[in-house]
């Protein structure tokens, strides 16, 4: 009777946690896409630290260099590009796209190696030293993001409102082979995006992420950067900590290549919860509790089948088929998700449709895998980061491996 007990609620708790996360996203996502085209566009420089070579990277500092972010009719944003040395593949790269484009004001700089913090916060430091006097506002991105044209408007237009401390975009994986962990990685990301619309949880993303000068300043965001190995979290917490929001603007929602082998997804699950975990704990509590019972819930799946099997008693059934309900709950709920995702995402439909039902397929696999995944992430600190092994000791105390 107990297995009853525990998959009837977790059911119910399962079915009121999708509906209130979808029509809270969905209500947001209606009102932001509403709003008109942006107006306020501050003096702003884009600082993009590099390292390799991603897919489609020549492509993304195309469409970056071309951004729609003009006054009077020309280009009111710099970009300094951060390496660590001029031998990665990225420094060459970014010099020969930098001659294509003179009309926008463009930097690369050579930050070197410090084994206090992460490289990529080392490059963005280095960046920073060298923002031109005028400069009113920061945009931080990554070189994997596929942007629209407009994606700087927006990124800045919630920086003039009170309140709010920084803004943010968020990455979308599409899985193109759609194999197992691409699937797997879609999924959990997918997860992770219902909180962008929560006041409390809302968090910056290091992909695109924006901030005025005057609050990074504020709120002493190099110290809190001087030994991380995080970016975006940690100027999250830094932000919240002066009573200030993170605000999701669901037009800077951008398209990311999410293919990627088991070793790689897991490396990569691990180093965004090890990261939650030590800069913004009160997120990965919630992704703990999360998989906790989610973890119960699998277990009690298969002890109430097992149980059917041995003793062919019509509760252990009953049981079964209770907690089963949760597998066309989050069906419906991804299919509802689909429509959301597609008008945000209007340029990637045809990618978004023709992996629907592979989605649907991989559902019991992330009911399988993604609650110990996340649970891993209470025996370890470590993380690996293109090709560095990190252990995070505290906030302000990292090693290197």
């Amino acid at each position: 009777m107990i297995f009853l007990y525990i998959l009837a609620f977790i059911t119910l708790a399962v079915t009121f946690s999708q509906y209130y996360s979808f029509r809270r996203m969905y209500k947001y996502v209606d009102l932001e896409m509403s709003k008109p085209e942006p107006q306020y566009l501050p003096r702003l420089a884009v600082i993009l630290p590099c390292k390799g070579l991603d897919p489609g990277f020549h492509d993304n500092m195309r469409k970056l260099l071309e951004q729609d972010y003009k006054l009077n009719g020309k280009a009111n944003f710099e970009v300094i590009f951060a390496v660590a040395a001029e031998s990665d593949p990225a420094y060459e790269a970014l010099k020969s796209v930098m001659a294509e484009f003179p009309a926008v004001k463009t930097r690369l700089v050579v930050a070197g190696l410090n084994p206090r913090r992460a490289q990529k916060i080392n490059n963005q430091i280095e960046a920073l030293k060298h923002l031109s006097a005028d400069t009113e506002a920061i945009a931080f991105v990554d070189s994997d993001v596929i942007a629209r044209s407009d994606f700087l408007k927006f990124l800045i237009s919630r920086l003039d409102e009170d309140g709010t401390g920084a803004t943010t975009g968020y990455r979308f994986y599409v899985p193109y082979r759609g194999d197992a962990a691409s699937m797997l990685r879609s999924i959990w990301n997918r997860m992770s995006a219902w909180e962008m619309a929560s006041p409390k949880y809302c968090f910056a993303w290091g992909g695109a992420m924006a901030i005025r000068r005057e609050i990074f300043e504020k709120a002493r965001v190099l110290e809190h950067w001087d030994a991380a190995a995080d970016d975006d979290l940690s100027l999250t917490t830094a932000v919240k900590d002066i009573g200030l929001r993170v605000r999701f603007v669901p037009q800077c929602l951008v398209a990311s290549h999410g293919d990627g082998d088991w070793t790689e997804v897991i490396e990569w699950t691990n180093r965004q919860l090890i990261l939650t975990k030590v800069y913004y704990p009160a997120l990965w509590r919630r992704g703990i509790m999360r998989a906790g019972i989610m973890a119960t819930w699998l277990l009690s799946v298969f002890s109430c089948l097992l149980l059917l099997l041995a003793t062919g008693e019509a509760i252990y059934l009953h049981s079964l088929l209770t907690g089963l309900i949760v597998l066309p709950i989050e069906v419906y709920f991804l299919l509802k998700g689909q429509g959301l995702w597609l008008k945000v995402l209007s340029d990637r439909q045809d990618e978004l449709r023709s992996s629907l039902w592979k989605f649907v397929m991989a559902l019991p696999l992330a009911h399988l895998a993604l609650p110990w995944m996340t649970l891993y992430s209470l025996c370890t600190n470590r993380i690996q980061w293109r090709g560095v092994t990190y252990e995070l000791r505290s906030p302000s105390e990292i090693v290197v491996i």
